[in-house]
């Protein structure tokens, strides 16, 4: 069940990012030009697919998880979804950001 919360507190944040870029960490600090550099190189787009992804990923891993019979399988599955998701927006959403 935690899953599922998880997985829709993933959609939730992956929409409010894609209407309010502003919540995206260190986008306010960038100046004015940068943030419409951000805007054109599809920021808020990419934070919005990946967390949507991300909440994808934990919805589906709960019905597997019954599936295979294996409950702590969803806890794996949001830990690493999460790490991963991580690591991802830090590395191409600086490419994003600093695309010229």
């Amino acid at each position: 069940m935690d899953a599922l919360m998880a997985g829709v507190l993933y959609l939730i944040i992956g929409f409010v990012v894609r209407i309010f870029p502003n919540i995206i960490a260190g986008y306010n600090s960038l100046s004015q030009r940068n943030q419409e550099r951000a805007s054109n190189n599809g920021l808020p787009f990419f934070a919005f697919v990946l967390f949507s992804l991300m909440g994808i990923l934990c919805i589906i891993s709960y019905p597997v998880s019954l599936w295979l019979e294996m409950p702590n399988l969803t806890s794996g599955v949001q830990l690493s979804v999460t790490l991963v998701g991580v690591v991802i927006f830090i590395v191409f959403g600086n490419l994003l950001a600093n695309h010229r």
